[in-house]
């Protein structure tokens, strides 16, 4: 069990109250060197392998991409939106029927 130290204590009387104030440290930051890069990392491997799978197959379905990436159907719509945007990525012709076109691997 640990004990920690009281923290310290201001009184104040004002009027008919009493006021009294407990002063704390600051809380600690935590900063995890893991949880830095870690997300980005995942990032970057998802989109490579999304534009593998495209590669390979551009007629690819969403669900497909997801179940092959094994992310979810909107996380797949998240990265796809996101390659489109850095113009990774270019969707020809209606979402059904159409393909879609790597413009540049990352």
């Amino acid at each position: 069990m640990i004990l920690e130290r009281e923290p310290d204590t201001e009184f104040e009387e004002v009027g008919i109250l009493f006021i009294a104030t407990f002063i704390r440290k600051p809380a600690k930051q935590v900063i995890s060197k893991k949880n830095g890069g870690t997300t980005q990392k995942t990032t970057q491997k998802t989109t490579q392998k999304i534009l593998e799978l495209i590669t390979a197959n551009p007629t690819i379905s969403r669900q497909e991409l997801a179940a092959q990436i094994g992310i979810t159907a909107d996380g797949i719509k998240y990265h796809l939106t996101t390659m489109q945007k850095k113009r990774l990525l270019k969707r020809i012709g209606p979402d059904k029927g159409g393909h879609w076109e790597v413009i540049k691997a990352e």
